[in-house]
């Protein structure tokens, strides 16, 4: 790809047999994604950001799915149609991920917590979501920051990864997921994570917070950013610092910008968020991180066929 504008052209030629000039120009107009195609030099910056042919192939792969799936938005509402379109459109392939699906359930599953969703585990231990080689690779006494950790899943998996010596900070400000959090490594003696209800911010703040879980009530929360928890507790090592936090990305890593330019840690920030058909962070994500130091090579992977679970990767430089 030589510019973004080639495989705009390429996605418009496409839908012009199903899709009139005028309806083009219509869902174009109304999409942010494509808009931000058409109207920012983003698209383009983040290409050229990345250090090998592999993550550019998923870029192109995933803008084109981001493309399509803006004139076909019942498709992102419904499992089965989603699969379907992912066949034909898929960023990975949509018959080995089904493939290794049934394999984790049937023969895998079992090996890990039950309080655990299977799904976030099928990306985490079977699709190495958090493990890429010569990339993003905690082990031994690495310390690491799990930000959006959830019930444990990736709390789960770097503890094991790693070695008694190593410190994983499990950030997770939801009380009914951090209940199930605190469960997990008192159950599975997870001596080497350490455990933290608090919600990180761009600024310390007071905010509503909304639970994940279903019926659950908004609370008022003291937000911090992550450069106030790193000086308040003389932290003066990150190895590693993975963020999936549901859109709120951006806002923290804000308030983690000292944080990545003093300590450099390995960066492993999901981008697949934001918007009413999702995926705004793949274009906004990475060009802040790259405004905050030049010190870092990219890579993305993604862990679904649709786009979803695309993680960026930065590595310090040497």
């Amino acid at each position: 790809m030589k510019d973004i504008m080639e495989l705009l052209e390429k996605c418009r030629n496409t839908v012009k047999n199903k899709f009139t000039i005028e309806e083009i120009e219509k869902i174009e107009e109304s999409d942010n994604f494509i808009k931000a195609m058409i109207e920012t030099n983003n698209f383009n910056i983040f290409y050229n950001m990345l250090n090998e042919d592999y993550s550019k192939m998923l870029f192109e792969k995933i803008v084109r799915y981001r493309y399509m799936l803006s004139f076909y938005r019942d498709v992102h509402m419904n499992f089965k149609k989603e699969v379907l379109f992912s066949f034909k459109y898929g960023v990975i392939s949509v018959y080995d991920w089904i493939m290794k699906m049934i394999s984790f359930l049937i023969f895998d599953r079992k090996y890990y917590p039950k309080e655990i969703g299977a799904f976030a585990l099928f990306h985490i231990f079977k699709m190495n979501q958090y493990n890429v080689l010569d990339i993003f690779e905690a082990a031994n006494d690495s310390i690491v920051f799990d930000v959006g950790a959830w019930k444990g899943d990736t709390a789960y998996f770097f503890s094991k990864r790693c070695n008694s010596n190593a410190k994983i900070y499990a950030f997770e400000p939801d009380k009914n997921a951090f209940c199930t959090l605190k469960s997990i490594r008192e159950k599975y003696n997870l001596s080497n994570v350490i455990l933290e209800n608090i919600l990180f911010s761009n600024k310390n703040e007071t905010v509503d917070f909304i639970s994940m879980t279903p019926n659950i009530p908004s609370v008022k929360m003291s937000a911090v950013t992550i450069d106030e928890f790193v000086k308040n507790n003389n932290i003066e090592r990150i190895d590693y610092l993975k963020m999936d936090v549901e859109g709120a990305e951006m806002n923290i890593l804000k308030g983690a910008v000292n944080t990545i330019k003093s300590l450099r840690p390995s960066l492993a920030i999901a981008i697949y968020h934001g918007g009413e058909l999702f995926m705004e962070d793949f274009y906004k994500v990475p060009i802040f991180i790259k405004e905050i130091t030049e010190n870092y090579e990219y890579y993305i992977r993604t862990f679904a066929p649709w786009g979803g679970e695309t993680v960026i990767f930065c590595k310090p430089r040497k």
